[in-house]
């Protein structure tokens, strides 16, 4: 199955918001969603197939530096290539901006996104200790460089 990937603007608010719900115990509510596509730093897409948005994901973007801020796909559009290409999203407009790596957190148990995440070149930095609620849970930090170092 392919999904068409468009940058997400705030007419896809409440599409981003239902498919936090579907796949998240603490779901970014709407004021949040649209901090993100407000505050200037952000770049977010959601990814678009049956109709609707069946994911989303989003980077923010600081001092040459970007953070990952989220990955989702709804349960039932999940191993079908829509992940994949929601953060081969991410790394272009990464890419785009000129930005030294992309940072990401994924949960320890995760074994599904880690994969991904990793086949698209993202390697382990590091853990953050009890960085997940509901359930509790450490993330594996993953980054991305995107550029050379100077020597």
């Amino acid at each position: 199955m392919s999904a068409e990937i468009v940058r997400a603007d705030a007419s896809r608010i409440a599409g981003i918001r239902a498919v936090e719900e579907a796949c998240f115990s603490q779901p970014w509510g709407e004021a949040a969603i649209r901090g993100e596509l407000e505050n200037g730093h952000s770049a977010l897409f959601v990814a678009l197939a049956d109709g609707g948005i069946v994911g989303w994901a989003g980077l923010e973007a600081l001092f040459g530096e970007g953070c990952v801020t989220n990955v989702a796909v709804l349960p039932a559009f999940r191993r079908k290539g829509i992940g994949r290409a929601l953060t081969a999203a991410l790394i272009a407009e990464a890419e785009r901006l000129s930005l030294d790596w992309l940072q990401l957190e994924v949960r320890v148990s995760n074994a599904a996104a880690i994969a991904l995440y990793a086949s698209l070149g993202f390697a382990p930095i590091g853990k953050r200790p009890r960085f997940y609620d509901y359930p509790r849970e450490d993330a594996l930090l993953m980054r991305l460089p995107l550029k050379e170092k100077e020597n």
